[in-house]
């Protein structure tokens, strides 16, 4: 209960001090537009019984935000530059890749350590938004060839891989990515993302007798809930937002914007 009030509380605080200042950029360009579509979700909500989940169409971002659009943004709003920003937004590890390595070095890599207060701030700066929950699995659960991944076992093998510590020993840059059927780089392989509704996860009940999904998410139980019990990266996805609170800056985690079409 403490984490949950904690999240909406940094929810809460976000929207007032967003307030402070006004969308400066209208732009589309670098984003693809997602047709409206369906995918299977990963657990039920209670006791509804459905197989998909319907997504609207949306703008969504080619690619993560790197290092080099992160920093023109700061620049343009000084209250989110490191040595400014209040611990309320941001913890110790707030874009501390910009002191251990050469800034030229990552210019073109995707931003990490940035809380989900400056990623909501840096696409509320250019009239866009993080993606829901809804619309990232969406996009990510297309493989190269077809929106369906689920159908194609090397996409899924090799999704897996990386969830389960396979990855590359180093970041690369956004044009070293590989793109999926809506032509969107970089969904899996490189970073964790974060998605607007990352804390809603956590007022999912999965138990019958009032347990939280904490209690499901860490235990193999889990399987009994999900709609494709074999969707194990999705459940892997799931379980580390059930463990991100909003100011949290990590060196796996970076973000992407979307864009509502009208």
């Amino acid at each position: 209960m403490y984490h949950v009030f904690f999240n909406f509380f940094y929810s809460f605080i976000l929207i007032i001090f967003s307030m402070s200042f006004a969308s400066a950029i209208e732009v589309k360009e670098n984003m693809v537009l997602i047709p409206s579509g369906k995918y299977t979700p990963l657990f039920k909500a209670g006791n509804e019984e459905f197989d998909y989940i319907n997504v609207d169409s949306f703008y969504m971002d080619i690619y993560p935000v790197t290092n080099k659009d992160f920093k023109i943004f700061i620049d343009n709003n000084i209250e989110w530059n490191k040595e400014y920003i209040k611990e309320i937004f941001a913890d110790g590890n707030y874009l501390v890749q910009w002191d251990e390595l050469k800034f030229n070095d990552i210019y073109m890599k995707p931003v990490i350590n940035v809380s989900w207060f400056a990623a909501s701030a840096y696409c509320n700066f250019y009239s866009k938004r993080l993606p829901t929950i809804d619309e990232w699995e969406y996009v990510a659960s297309a493989s190269k060839n077809s929106p369906v991944g689920k159908d194609d076992p090397k996409f899924l093998q090799d999704v897996l891989n990386w969830y389960t510590g396979n990855q590359a020993e180093s970041m690369m840059n956004i044009d070293s990515m590989n793109s999926n059927y809506w032509n969107i780089y970089g969904l899996h392989g490189v970073v964790w993302e974060w998605v607007q509704d990352f804390n809603s996860v956590i007022l999912i009940n999965t138990d019958a007798e009032g347990g939280g999904l904490e209690e499901v998410l860490f235990c193999g139980v889990a399987a009994i809930d999900a709609v494709d019990p074999a969707n194990y990266v999705a459940f892997m996805r799931f379980a580390f937002r059930n463990s991100l609170q909003a100011n949290y800056a990590m060196s796996s985690l970076g973000f992407r914007c979307a864009k509502d079409i009208n």
